[in-house]
């Protein structure tokens, strides 16, 4: 995974000559020609790298890129003790890659190194006394503490702490690893790639589809379903059976089944596999399992130091009702999801959607706030929008959507950031996102032809049914304009007086600490698969079944093994035409088609308007269907969706709704639909269809 960092004397490539930075004065950067006759050019910095020319040299990437169609992934091909012991490496020596970068002049890393490590400074001493050999020391000293059995734990010397770093600082220069991949053990690596390896899935108890965690197991095929029994009705329960008890569960499962019994080694060593935090949470109960929580003391009042420093993240519904731009027709309130960035108080990142608050839609924010904006090109705002990039801490509330495991696994794996959680019940820690929606509502949504207002009683008599004239697009567009011209344009009462203006703030803030971590356009794409979920699937003779869809690849025939046999699997609800496999023994994902139905008819088709349409097929079958139905059934149910839609149309805005969300084009005729057979509908011709279409209601009566 790549991130840019851009600093003075870095090298790149912008119209296929090399230059090098001069210096970097925000909104600009200064270009010094390498070769050549040495010119210099001064490019706004948000101009530069979302040029199509432009190229980060090495010495400003700091992770590498990986191929979309063989994206590499190293650390998830691990076991979870292997990754814990490499999450645990880098945890020692992480205070020692900030003090790197700290004594490289990074102001954003003195920072840090304050906020998260000023232990390691005795007292009366400053950043300037301390040396790397102290550090090592005192690091050392922190986690070589011995247990109750006088035992100091392995590689916590110094020695041990050096050999770590070293291997970091190699494997994060060379192009083809990142700095984590060198923590990897270069001995011991068990058993994962071999032929005889087998996962077990281990479930909630109460809820099966929940997989708690994996153990890879070197044991016969037989004993698989004997041992996840055991496991998750007898050790992960609030019985709290000691291992010797399910040891003997385990005979006896196995004396019916007429088997040789595995060892009680084998056993005991493998549920001491299972992750600390799994085990407290089901065999203690909830009370015990607060100490694997996040903790939240402090958070709340934590002063951001820089752009990017924190970042506060929320949704709401918004006050407005929107039309259907093909009809004309209410299709309600669309929900906006909100990222703030609290130094500056410029806003990281929009979203806006008929999609109610989920995992998906976060990531989709967090895609939004990470990549280019580029709203200049897209909406034709006056100002570029010049904040992107990676924050420093990512600060939300305690939804089920934000505490998504796949989410948390997003923000502090993949972008390298920090998640904080408000303390629950307690609203007014999210101060600043909160007024940020007061400030759009009040200055925007609430002056739009379809507010709703804040209340019945501001509404009065106002029809905001009636009077809705923009589609959800024309929402998006109003938002970006408003933010990027005007919101981030206007005096703000919560920023200093010298500085009280979002992008006065925030260019400050760069000129003081630079620009945070960055991508480019063309690294979008494996950000992008970086940041998909995951399952673990079978790789059976039909494929990979996952959500109906069978997936297969000729090539990955040598995957083929019984349903206890389990492989990484990416995917991405929003186009099931698709989806990538990590192949035990690799370090790639490799991406494999659809084939039931076929890939081409399902591209850009999303998980929910798959469900829809398998309710249609479904309902058209005598008979239960064992295969997913092919391209021909697929064609005709799409048509049916349509008819589907077009006859409840009319009637509620939970049809319309869904149509948006699907993305299924409805014909329903009309004085729009007439124009637009011969070129794209104008403003004027939504305003026409809105008209009719509200003329149309009003004649029938039919207010909702």
């Amino acid at each position: 995974m790549v991130i840019n960092q851009l600093k003075v004397n870095s090298e790149l490539v912008f119209y296929g000559k090399i230059y090098k930075v001069l210096s970097i004065d925000p909104p600009n950067v200064s270009l010094l020609r390498s070769e050549g006759n040495g010119e210099v050019v001064t490019v706004p910095f948000t101009d530069l790298v979302g040029h199509l020319s432009f190229r980060p040299g090495k010495s400003m990437m700091r992770e590498i890129a990986r191929d979309e169609a063989h994206y590499q992934a190293v650390l998830d091909a691990l076991t979870d003790k292997q990754r814990e012991e490499v999450s645990r490496r880098f945890e020692m020596i992480k205070p020692l890659v900030v003090f790197d970068r700290l004594r490289e002049g990074d102001l954003r890393a003195v920072y840090e190194f304050m906020s998260h490590y000023k232990g390691f400074l005795l007292e009366n001493e400053t950043l300037d006394d301390l040396t790397q050999i102290h550090l090592l020391e005192r690091i050392s000293q922190k986690y070589a503490v011995p247990d109750e059995y006088g035992i100091v734990p392995k590689g916590t010397s110094v020695r041990s702490l050096k050999r770590y770093l070293s291997a970091y600082r190699k494997a994060e220069t060379e192009l083809d690893k990142r700095g984590e991949e060198g923590l990897l053990a270069k001995q011991g690596d068990g058993y994962l790639y071999r032929q005889d390896n087998r996962t077990i899935e281990i479930c909630h108890p109460k809820k099966p589809d929940v997989v708690l965690c994996h153990i890879n197991v070197r044991i016969g095929e037989q004993y698989i379903s004997i041992i996840k029994e055991a496991v998750e009705k007898e050790y992960l329960t609030l019985k709290r059976k000691t291992k010797k008890a399910v040891y003997q569960s385990i005979l006896i499962r196995c004396a019916k089944e007429k088997l040789e019994p595995p060892k009680e080694d084998t056993i005991v060593k493998m549920l001491g596999r299972i992750p600390s935090d799994v085990r407290v949470r089901l065999r203690d109960g909830n009370k015990a399992a607060e100490g694997y929580d996040p903790v939240t003391r402090g958070f709340s009042n934590e002063e951001a130091q820089y752009p990017l420093h924190i970042v506060e993240i929320d949704h709401t519904e918004l006050d407005l009702d929107v039309i259907d731009e093909k009809t004309g027709y209410v299709i309600g309130r669309p929900w906006i999801t909100l990222g703030i960035d609290v130094f500056s108080r410029m806003v990281w990142c929009l979203y806006v959607s008929f999609e109610p608050p989920s995992a998906n839609v976060v990531r989709k924010a967090l895609e939004q706030g990470i990549f280019l904006k580029k709203a200049r090109e897209k909406y034709g705002t006056d100002n570029e929008w010049d904040v992107f990039g990676i924050p420093s801490i990512i600060y939300m509330d305690n939804g089920s959507e934000f505490r998504n495991e796949a989410v948390k696994r997003m923000i502090t794996e993949t972008l390298k950031s920090n998640v904080r959680y408000r303390p629950v019940k307690t609203p007014r820690y999210g101060g600043t996102i909160e007024r940020l929606f007061g400030t759009l509502n009040k200055q925007l949504i609430h002056q739009l032809d379809g507010t709703r207002k804040s209340s019945l009683a501001d509404l009065g008599e106002y029809d905001p049914n009636k009077e809705a004239v923009l589609s959800l697009e024309d929402v998006r567009a109003a938002i970006t304009k408003y933010i990027v011209d005007i919101y981030h344009m206007s005096p703000h009462k919560g920023l200093p007086l010298d500085a009280d203006t979002p992008i006065v703030r925030y260019l400050d803030g760069i000129r003081k600490v630079g620009y945070p971590n960055f991508v480019t356009a063309e690294q979008e794409s494996a950000y992008r698969l970086e940041l998909l979920p995951v399952k673990y699937k079978p790789y059976t003779r039909d494929g990979v079944r996952l959500n109906n869809v069978l997936y297969k690849l000729n090539r990955l025939a040598y995957l083929i093994e019984k349903q206890s046999t389990k492989y990484k699997v990416k995917y991405d609800i929003d186009d099931i035409s698709k989806i990538y496999i990590q192949p035990p023994g690799s370090d790639e994902y490799v991406r494999v088609p659809a084939v039931q139905p076929a890939s081409e008819e399902l591209v850009d088709v999303n998980w929910y308007t798959w469900k829809e349409l398998r309710k249609i097929m479904r309902a058209e079958s005598n008979e239960k269907r064992a295969a997913v139905p092919g391209t021909k059934h697929v064609v005709e149910a799409k048509a049916k969706l349509r008819a589907f839609i077009r006859d409840k149309y009319k009637s509620g805005r939970k049809a319309r709704q869904q149509a948006v969300r699907m993305n299924v084009p409805v014909s329903l005729g009309g004085p729009l639909e007439a124009k637009s057979t011969h070129r794209q509908p104008t403003v004027r011709d939504l305003l026409a269809a809105a008209k009719q279409a509200a003329k149309e209601r009003k004649s029938e009566g039919a207010y909702e």
